[in-house]
């Protein structure tokens, strides 16, 4: 019997991003991921992986160790980051309205106080590039695309 239970983590851990993961990352795309959103997807995956394997919480089992288990790594947040990287590339590419809005300034006068994060902050943080540089750079869809794992999956 040990060597069945094994491979059932890991295949839990598979079935977990086959079905659950699409469901939780309906409409990533559209996310501005602040600080809380953040530590929200992560510990959200975190208890996924706890759940299969049906961990209590009274004992104390670090993250490292379950992720050990279902030998997988972090990967929740690196497919939010991708989602949201493959949209604005794709919109980068074509010619549309959705194009002029993501790109194009916006009228009237900035709000009073701390300025919100936007949607385009994000990507930004997480490639180090301008967003004209980022328009350039996905012209050429190969490239983005590998540029778009190497950025999604960097810790």
């Amino acid at each position: 019997m040990g060597h069945i239970s094994a491979w059932i983590s890991p295949l839990k851990a598979r079935l977990i991003q086959a079905l659950i993961w699409p469901i939780v990352t309906y409409g990533a795309e559209a996310w501005t991921l602040n600080k809380e959103l953040t530590g929200t997807i992560e510990a959200f995956e975190m208890q996924c992986y706890r759940r299969s394997m049906k961990v209590p919480y009274t004992e104390h089992v670090t993250n490292e160790t379950i992720l050990e288990r279902v030998k997988r790594g972090r990967g929740l947040l690196a497919s939010v980051k991708s989602h949201k990287l493959k949209h604005f590339g794709h919109t980068a590419r074509h010619n549309s309205l959705a194009k002029d809005i993501m790109l194009g300034p916006m009228p009237g006068k900035r709000r009073q106080g701390g300025q919100r994060k936007q949607w385009v902050d994000d990507l930004r943080q997480w490639t180090g590039l301008t967003i004209p540089d980022l328009v350039h750079l996905a012209q050429d869809r190969a490239t983005y695309c590998k540029f778009v794992h190497a950025v999604a999956n960097a810790r």
